[in-house]
């Protein structure tokens, strides 16, 4: 039968929801852990508050918690405490973090048990031996859960790590709420595209990001979501293209970042002009030579009546690409040749504006089979 030993530690609370820092040095208040499952052959001196085994780097503490594992224990051995004053998490508390100081890699596991039921485990490993690390817990997931219960598991391998030391200290439920902090967001114009990028130099329980648009700068609708990163303080890049423009509009951008509690803020309004041709033009085919297609472009500043035919050597025409009403931009029409022979060819547009002008252009291309 597995044995469980409960002790009395002095340790820091502060009120509010409960615990701002736990750490083993300040006497405030009377904790009761229970230590579990750490073997037959353990005792009340596998759990100790000692002092600080390197007083150095991240922390200078005194003081500090000492759990030894016993090989004949189970993986899943620790100690927990009911003695934490219920709260709820919350996005400012929802990514708790612990200092260790261990001399094996391993995961160190801390588990919260909710009022509502059932519990989360969340396992980071430490990266360094023997050198003080802050690792970082995610409950984002578990957002408005009441927590009663905290445990700890210091070493959590697949494999029992037997006789591994391991310190902790500063247990932070609440800690410096770093925002998502962006650092720029631009709109660059493309043939048939805008291109948004963003980038953030920090980010705290980042959801993600609704890109939403608008013509008139007052009314926005979203037209795409971006995931985010969570929790980082690395810098990350992100790009969206809105390829559902018209040309001659102006469009207006924005972002809504949008915490894993539903919370959100807007970023600065940016603006992308989607310009038409000043003039009328037709552009030489591409590719050309060709086979057995090719594109050709043209430009209208304003809304036009085109022709555009295709001839061949002796002036027959072989193709009417367009024969219609076009609205002011460029334009892009495929000929294919498919059932013609190789050789030059000719093609034609004739446009008349809605402002009276007109244009007459003639290109040669070349197909090639």
């Amino acid at each position: 039968m597995k044995q469980l030993i409960t002790l009395s530690l002095l340790l820091f609370s502060v009120g509010l929801f409960g615990q701002t820092t736990i750490d083993f040095e300040t006497y405030g208040q009377d904790w009761h852990w229970t230590v579990f499952a750490n073997g037959p052959s353990q005792d009340s001196t596998d759990y100790a508050v000692v002092t600080n085994p390197s007083a150095t780097g991240i922390n200078t503490s005194s003081g500090v918690g000492k759990y030894i594992v016993r090989s004949d224990g189970d993986p899943w051995s620790g100690f927990f405490t009911d003695d934490i004053v219920d709260f709820k998490l919350t996005a400012d508390n929802s990514m708790p973090t612990v200092m260790v100081y261990k001399d094996v890699i391993s995961n160190f596991n801390l588990k919260l048990e909710f009022t509502e039921g059932g519990n989360h485990d969340v396992n980071v490993p430490n990266t360094v031996v023997n050198q003080w690390e802050k690792l970082t817990f995610d409950y984002s997931a578990d957002i408005g859960k009441t927590v009663y219960r905290l445990t700890l598991i210091p070493d959590f391998p697949s494999t029992r790590t037997g006789g591994s030391t391991n310190y902790f200290d500063n247990i932070e439920f609440i800690h410096n709420n770093v925002p998502v902090e962006l650092t720029s967001f631009t709109a660059k114009v493309a043939p048939g595209v805008v291109k948004l990028e963003w980038k953030t130099a920090t980010e705290v329980n980042n959801r993600g990001f609704e890109v939403e648009r608008s013509v008139d700068k007052v009314l926005f609708s979203t037209i795409t979501f971006v995931d985010g990163k969570g929790t980082t303080t690395s810098a990350n890049s992100y790009a969206y293209q809105d390829k559902n423009i018209a040309e001659g509009k102006t469009y207006y951008y924005r972002l809504k970042q949008i915490d894993y509690d539903g919370t959100y803020e807007y970023s600065d309004v940016i603006e992308a002009k989607n310009n038409v041709p000043e003039v009328f033009s037709l552009k030489q085919n591409y590719p050309n030579p060709f086979n057995p297609s090719t594109s050709i472009k043209f430009g209208l500043p304003v809304d036009s009546r085109v022709t555009l035919q295709v001839y061949n050597m002796i002036g027959q025409v072989v193709a009417t690409l367009a024969d219609g009403n076009y609205s002011a931009g460029t334009h892009n029409v495929n000929f294919d040749a498919s059932g013609l022979t190789s050789g030059m060819y000719i093609y034609n547009i004739k446009t008349l504006g809605i402002d009276g002008k007109t244009m007459n252009a003639t290109r040669k291309m070349l197909m090639m089979k």
